[in-house]
């Protein structure tokens, strides 16, 4: 007699977030930041993965005039993410499609507290990291060189509005920058919103090749006119008006005066101990 193995229990593991599927469990898991959702399959219209494979969504049931919601586990293996859609989809429960659907967020339960999952560092913070520990230097060998405690304080209260600034400078500079490059160089599409994660509207577009992509923007309506790389589609930018490209502009040039204000500050103090 041949049975049907049952379906294996799965973790899918992203960039900051986990999902896990247990063998002869009912419900799935999401956890992210030291929160656990649990969230029962009952409550689960679809599994599918996205962005080339490399994101897995948990879409929600939801009634027809309202979003679902959306849970996301990103930057995954593409592998896994396939085998976790057919192991979740091996038990969900059978639906007619004209079914009622009630709203499954509302069957999801959270617990706060459990461990948090692992964030790999990005190129951003591991740029920020380099850079205290370049300041740290120059602050430890100007005290060794005899610069005194009162200008070490110094130098680390002009470093510390230094690295501000270079966090408001790459942050707010970068997406003027393609906001203002990607509608001239870029292709323009109209995206569509298609749900809601953590409180933000995630829209989904198509590039030129056929891929779907998503873009998060809070302040959009149904549709959002979006402008992406056609060598790295993933990259979009939202088309902005000139008043809020000029207040982004002001704000990259605050950033870069604190930056030039603690890194000048610290170098000069450095030069002025090496040179007695």
């Amino acid at each position: 007699m041949t049975t049907t193995p049952s379906p294996p229990s799965l973790v899918l593991r992203g960039r900051d977030a986990t999902a896990r599927v247990d063998a002869d469990g009912d419900h799935l898991t999401w956890r992210q930041d030291g929160t656990t959702h649990r969230i029962p399959l009952r409550a689960v219209e679809v599994v599918r993965a996205a962005g080339e494979g490399r994101t897995l969504e948990i879409v929600l049931t939801a009634p027809p005039d309202r979003g679902p919601t959306v849970y996301e586990v990103t930057e995954v293996s593409a592998a896994g993410a396939l085998a976790f859609v057919e192991a979740v989809h091996a038990r969900l429960p059978a639906r007619d499609p004209g079914e009622p659907r009630a709203d499954g967020k509302d069957l999801v339960t959270t617990d706060e507290g459990r461990s948090p999952t692992r964030r790999r560092p990005s190129g951003r913070v591991i740029g920020v990291l380099a850079a205290i520990a370049v300041a740290a230097a120059l602050d430890v060998a100007v005290g060794i060189l005899g610069g005194g405690g009162q200008i070490v304080g110094a130098m680390i209260f002009f470093q510390v509005f230094g690295v501000i600034g270079v966090l408001i400078l790459v942050l707010t500079g970068e997406g003027l920058y393609y906001a203002r490059r990607l509608p001239k160089h870029g292709i323009t599409v109209v995206a569509e919103f298609d749900h809601f994660t953590n409180n933000t509207r995630v829209y989904r577009y198509t590039d030129h090749h056929g891929t779907r992509h998503f873009y998060r923007d809070s302040a959009g309506g149904s549709t959002l006119e979006l402008s992406f790389d056609p060598r790295r589609p993933e990259r979009a930018a939202a088309r902005l008006h000139p008043a809020q490209q000029i207040a982004m502009l002001g704000v990259a040039l605050l950033g870069l005066a604190l930056s030039g204000w603690g890194s000048g500050f610290t170098l000069y103090q450095f030069y002025a101990v090496l040179t007695g």
